[in-house]
């Protein structure tokens, strides 16, 4: 029995009860500092006390304890694996910065690879630091309680005796005119335990985008900034990334998951469904219980941290749910780490994850996650989409990318820049034109005619680009990504081994060199260049004679329209992955409709979709775009082989198999001219946008569209959840208005009132990603209300035809016009405001006559017509600032 335990419970309460009175005493309000440590007081219920009291429960729940440890130890599996370690970068530098650290012990070791860091115990220790040592700035890195620290080892307390010290330590570098900076990493639930130790310092540096405005007004600066994770490539690296794999899942979140609990279960069925083995790390504490829910207890695994990392390193998969989902900038650590080893990774919906790594998975159901496991059929397949996580973050993720751009927002000058000379050989016209497509910036191309010494000596890498080899547009990119976390003499491709080091390598012009390991003699005489080496993978390279050429007509039963305009990213990993996980993948012809892009990332996209699929044909308007996404739809209509239609946007995915649900309700009944499931919108909230009076999980039949449109208020649904009869849309000329934005409503509406019947199924058809950075939705200019003058005009038209205006006018339009155009009025460029509201009056015009009843659009109407510009913007954007 521990009395005394309980008794230092008690104690605590007592001390916060008279540090609580005098607060009250003083009058002063509740901070953070406050809400933390009532937050962090025992509990002192009879559940949490009893145990100590009670030498019987006691002795069942270590039982209970024993007996879980044992079959987590039981359930780790065998792990026969030497992990690999980096030696070194050849691409990396220490910067010539000094930096005074406090914080992690694993952050410090980090930064004694980044710049010259000191360390002190105490305050003192910091003023003998600044006799010695000319400091650039003192860097404070948030430390949880259970973090080793360098110093004050409970600065992650507030009120405790190390964030008394840090003050005082802020004081006396801010005297000695030493700036201060703080940074965090930590999920947006820790602000209130460090917001107060931020708030002293010069510079705030957080992960989370959505606290920058709350740090400044606690700091009464705007010195804060967004810094997202970075991975530190000589820990965490794709060496060895392909030995002893297994196609596993394992979940590396820590317990207990509070906010998302629900969707990690989800996840995790689907990874039972898909019979994939699944195993939950558990917590490293053995002195309790593990937090995970009770539905993954079965398969919770422990082991030592080392066989742990191992588990993680040879598992193919990584689930891992964020716990914040809508920061635009702040995702999980875990989740890059996983692709920096190489691994897929499943995890649930955030902003930061879909905008910054369209590579990473994101499931919104079980089946959804089901798919998603099962979609690679080959080792081939799985292998390049692992290479392409490797890739996203040794190109743009690392710790060191992290640094160098703390020390811009300094203004400290360190550019992290590695040239590479690309020698042209054989048909140089040829390989000139590849190197031009070489997604690497810092390039520069010499024919191998023309190379000289001064021509090496002024690279850090070299390579050879020769005519018996296609090289594609990462190639290059690929190879400088190796040098990140290996220091070795060449990188190569063509080996049979993958992500090794090796002694040697095959081919001159598949491999790039440091350039100081080779001279002009070398290269001409083709001698052997001495040293160890790195080999990657084969990706990247094609024959040279594998000319691109339109794919062979072929027999298929649904064509998928996918408009495309500078989106290549998403088309490849979103879109088009989704619809590689449909049952009648190879029974669809798949139209990539380019309105005009201007970027080649995207162009090369849409060839490699060309190469890898028989089933996948192109149109290119080659104009620079139309502005919307109807001429690419109108287009694929038109070019359309089937019976059958669908749409799906590049950042959009296809979820459930909805698209053959939806096709097999149309073959069952040759009556239906449409039909239609429902949109999962994910933005800051998540939605579910459907049709009214769905059959739970069956299908119903609409015998009168128009009827039921009109009845429900002209009510819309995506048109990226329907398949619809070709011969329907060609019978009754329905086009979607070009040059409009949300043209596919309209296109909606006409199909209602000229249909003759049409299914409803209630199934989730795709996720819309309403958060994806740079959106037209997203961003609301003087070009986005011009849009809608368009759509407007054409709604307007349409409706007179059709016979439904006035019925438009009197139940739909007042209501939209007030919570759609009237919001997003609000957040108009302020210099755009009266010419935006122009536009919208210029709407109004298009339903007239009509007789305005809602008060909120009377108003707008009034003021406008009267001239009240400056009460208009008094209105309608000044109270919304």
């Amino acid at each position: 029995m521990d009395v005394k335990a309980t008794l230092r419970d008690v104690q605590k309460h007592i001390a916060w009860l008279k540090e609580e009175k005098e607060r009250v005493n003083r009058k002063e309000a509740l901070v953070g500092d406050d809400l933390i440590t009532l937050d962090e007081l025992p509990s002192l219920s009879r559940q949490a006390q009893r145990p100590r009291l009670d030498d019987k429960l006691f002795e069942e729940q270590q039982t209970a304890l024993q007996a879980e440890l044992e079959a987590a130890r039981k359930r780790l599996p065998e792990l026969d694996v030497t992990r690999i370690q980096s030696n070194g970068s050849s691409f990396y530098e220490k910067a010539n910065v000094h930096v005074a650290f406090v914080g992690p012990v694993k952050r410090a070791k980090e930064l004694e690879r980044l710049c010259h860091t000191h360390y002190f115990e105490n305050v003192t220790g910091f003023l003998e630091l600044l006799e010695a040592e000319d400091i650039d700035f003192l860097l404070i890195s948030a430390a949880l309680t259970e973090d080793e620290t360098t110093a004050f080892h409970h600065m992650g307390t507030p009120r405790s005796h190390s964030r008394h010290w840090l003050g005082n330590l802020i004081r006396k570098a801010k005297q000695k005119e030493i700036r201060v900076v703080f940074e965090t990493t930590l999920d947006t639930k820790h602000f209130d335990r460090f917001s107060s130790l931020a708030a002293q310092c010069d510079y705030i540096f957080t992960a989370n985008e959505e606290r920058v405005t709350e740090y400044m007004e606690e700091a009464g600066h705007e010195r804060v900034f967004v810094i997202r994770p970075g991975v530190d490539p000589l820990h965490v690296n794709p060496i060895g990334m392909t030995r002893g794999k297994v196609d596993r899942v394992v979940v590396t979140n820590r317990f207990p998951v509070q906010r998302f609990a629900k969707d990690l279960e989800t996840l995790a069925q689907g990874v039972r469904d898909a019979n994939k083995e699944l195993y939950v790390m558990r917590e490293a504490n053995e002195s309790k219980a593990s937090l995970a829910p009770k539905s993954l207890q079965d398969v919770l695994v422990h082991g030592d941290p080392e066989d742990m990392e191992k588990l993680k390193e040879t598992s193919n998969w990584v689930l891992h749910v964020n716990e914040v989902k809508n920061s635009p900038t702040m995702s999980a650590q875990a989740i890059y780490e996983a692709q920096a080893r190489g691994q897929l990774v499943l995890t649930n919906y955030n902003v930061a994850v879909n905008n910054d790594f369209p590579n990473v998975f994101i499931a919104t159901s079980a089946l959804d996650a089901q798919g998603i496991l099962e979609m690679f059929k080959t080792d081939e397949e799985r292998l390049e989409h692992q290479l392409s996580g490797v890739r996203t973050i040794f190109s743009n993720h690392t710790m060191y990318d992290r640094f160098s751009e703390m020390l811009f927002t300094l203004g400290i000058h360190h550019e992290i820049r590695r040239d590479v000379l690309v020698i042209g050989r054989g048909d140089v016209t040829a390989t000139r034109e590849q190197f031009e497509r070489q997604s690497y910036p810092h390039k520069r191309f010499v024919a191998e005619a023309d190379l000289q010494e001064v021509d090496l000596r002024t690279a850090d890498f070299v390579t050879v680009f020769d005519d018996r080899h296609h090289y594609l547009d990462y190639y290059v990119e690929d190879l400088v990504n190796a040098f990140k976390y290996t220091d070795v003499s060449f990188v190569t491709k063509g080996q049979d081994t993958i992500h090794e080091f090796v002694e040697d390598y095959a081919d001159v012009a598949l491999t790039m060199f440091a350039a100081s390991h080779v001279s002009l003699e070398t290269l001409r005489n083709d001698q052997r260049v001495e040293g160890q080496g790195y080999a990657i993978d084969h990706f990247e390279l094609l024959a040279p004679d594998d000319v691109l050429v339109p794919n062979e007509p072929g027999d298929y039963q649904l064509s998928m329209i996918v408009p495309i305009y500078n989106n290549g990213r998403y088309l490849y990993n979103k879109c088009f992955s989704s619809l590689r996980r449909s049952s009648m993948f190879e029974d669809m012809e798949i139209w990539l409709v380019d309105d005009g892009s201007t970027d080649q990332e995207t162009i090369g996209y849409i060839e490699r979709l060309v190469r890898k699929y028989p089933n996948v044909y192109t149109y290119s308007f080659n104009d620079g775009g139309s502005g919307s996404a109807s001429r690419p739809r109108n287009k694929g209509v038109e070019l359309a082989t089937t019976p059958y239609i669908a749409f799906l946007d590049p950042d959009n995915e296809a979820v459930n198999d909805g698209y053959a649900a939806l096709f097999r309700v149309m073959q069952e009944d040759d009556t239906l001219d449409l039909s239609v499931g429902s949109m999962l919108k994910l933005a800051n909230r998540e939605a579910m946008i459907e049709l009214e009076d769905l059959e739970k999980d069956g299908v119903r039949v609409i015998e009168d569209p128009r009827a039921y449109l009109l009845e429900h208020n002209f009510k819309v649904q995506s048109i990226q959840t329907m398949v619809i009869k070709k011969d329907f849309i060609q019978k009754h000329d329905l086009k979607q208005v070009i040059g409009a934005v949300g043209q596919d409503s309209l296109f909606f509406q006409e199909m209602f009132l000229n249909a003759g019947r049409v299914a409803l199924l209630d199934l989730t058809i795709h996720d819309y990603y309403a958060a994806v950075a740079g959106s037209t939705v997203n961003t609301i200019t003087k070009k986005y209300f011009m849009k809608c003058v368009i759509r407007e005009t054409a709604r307007a038209k349409a409706f007179a035809r059709e016979g439904v205006l006035d019925q438009y006018r009197s139940t739909r339009f007042e209501r939209f016009f007030s919570m759609w155009y009237l919001v997003f009025l609000r957040r108009s460029k302020p210099e755009e405001f009266f010419d935006n509201a122009g536009m919208l009056y210029e709407i109004i015009e298009q339903y007239r006559p009509m007789e305005l009843e809602t008060p909120i659009v009377k108003q707008f109407v009034d003021l406008y017509e009267s001239g009240q510009k400056e009460e208009l913007k008094r209105l309608y954007f000044d109270a919304y600032l």
